[in-house]
């Protein structure tokens, strides 16, 4: 009779919290367009503390490096001196970065404009040597070129420099964006000096508020969840950023040898998009393809080989080395996790998605591993009971 009520009881519990996540649900769902403006309202308003936690939190292990080093020789200026090493190792960073790649990016962008009628003879005539004995394939190819030549001149002299004229006249209108983007930069670097200088002093802090807040056994889960989340975000995200600029250097360094054109512009795509898993190469490498293929096809042709030895030495000896196997997830759970953060998020989740999902696959593994030990439990005390009756 007593088991009959519990389960009962049991049962009205299970379906009031059913029907209270149902009518939460469909509130959210119907109030999603409100929910979203409000979010992107007080998104804008977090922007600079967004931005200073990102810069912190990329600029955290770097400052740990520096630290260590310094507190041998200088105890007390160690911390301090570690996040000055810190900003200015990643402004010098940036900015030869910038300094290497934007002239070539503009350069390379400029000459493609100005070659494609040409490059597209060009390509045609190449063309035309291995299957001019073909009267249909060399009459398609010439109309082909022909077509082709007049669409990307009049897009160029109708849409392209039309658009930069736009571009520039909106630079006026754009001036309010410009300034907030600069006011939000300016202060996410001041957000980001404070919270390294006390990164400690907040690590202690947010350890306290848990264990103020939480009992010890679901303070020190929480803790155990954060650190993990930490090692997944931080060894992944910095490892594949790593990674690509390696793999974008090699890129640069073997075009140059090659004598392949757009070295500056074609190894920027290739290390930007290797930074997402999995269909990273593959997206880098389609348009910088076409894009060599218009001026000299048998570099294209070389490009494809080269970028398919430097893919399977990242992906079988560069990668593993620098990430090992940091999340754990199955192939299958990686492609997952890419195409649903990235449509739910764009680049970003493309980036993030693995390590979010390792994140939840490891807090869905613990509490499933502690609802089998919970129903272990029950079922022996329940047998010892029998025995009992």
């Amino acid at each position: 009779m007593k088991d009959d009520r519990n389960f009962s009881n049991q049962l009205v519990w299970a379906l009031f919290k059913a029907a209270a996540l149902s009518i939460l649900l469909f509130f959210f769902l119907s109030r999603l367009d409100t929910i979203k403006a409000g979010a992107n309202v007080v998104i804008g308003v977090l922007m600079p503390f967004i931005i200073g936690g990102v810069i912190a939190y990329i600029l955290k292990p770097m400052c740990n490096f520096f630290e260590r080093h310094l507190k041998e020789k200088l105890p007390r200026q160690a911390h301090g001196l570690s996040v000055v090493l810190a900003l200015a190792a990643a402004v010098l960073a940036v900015g030869a970065l910038f300094l290497m790649v934007i002239p070539s990016l503009f350069q390379s962008i400029y000459t493609i404009a100005l070659m494609i009628p040409d490059s597209v003879q060009s390509l045609s005539n190449w063309l035309l040597t291995y299957f001019g004995d073909n009267e249909v394939l060399s009459n398609y190819i010439s109309e082909l070129s022909g077509e082709l030549s007049s669409t990307l001149t009049n897009w160029l002299s109708g849409s392209v420099l039309p658009g930069l004229q736009t571009l520039i006249g909106s630079v006026a209108t754009g001036v309010g964006s410009l300034i907030t983007l600069c006011k939000n930069l300016v202060i996410g670097i001041i957000v980001a000096i404070y919270l390294l200088l006390g990164r400690i002093k907040f690590a202690q802090q947010a350890k306290k508020l848990l264990h103020s807040i939480f009992k010890k056994k679901w303070a020190d889960a929480i803790l155990e969840e954060v650190t993990f989340a930490d090692k997944m975000f931080g060894g992944f995200i910095g490892g594949r950023i790593y990674d690509s600029l390696i793999v974008g250097v090699i890129c640069f360094v073997g075009m140059l040898i090659l004598g392949i054109p757009y070295p500056g512009l074609v190894s920027v795509i290739v290390g930007v998009t290797n930074i997402i898993p999995f269909f990273g190469p593959f997206i880098g490498a389609v348009p910088s393809f076409l894009l060599i293929l218009i001026v000299k096809p048998v570099k294209a042709l070389i490009f494809v080989v080269f970028v398919v030895i430097l893919q399977q030495f990242d992906g079988n000896i560069l990668g593993p080395r620098i990430l090992g196997n940091v999340t754990g997830l199955s192939s299958f759970w990686v492609l997952f996790s890419i195409l649903f953060f990235g449509g739910i998020f764009g680049f970003v989740g493309m980036l993030i998605g693995v390590p979010l999902l390792a994140v939840i696959y490891d807090v869905a593994r613990k509490m499933m591993y502690k609802g089998l030990a919970y129903r272990e439990r029950q079922e022996a005390e329940g047998q010892k009971q029998q025995k009992i009756d």
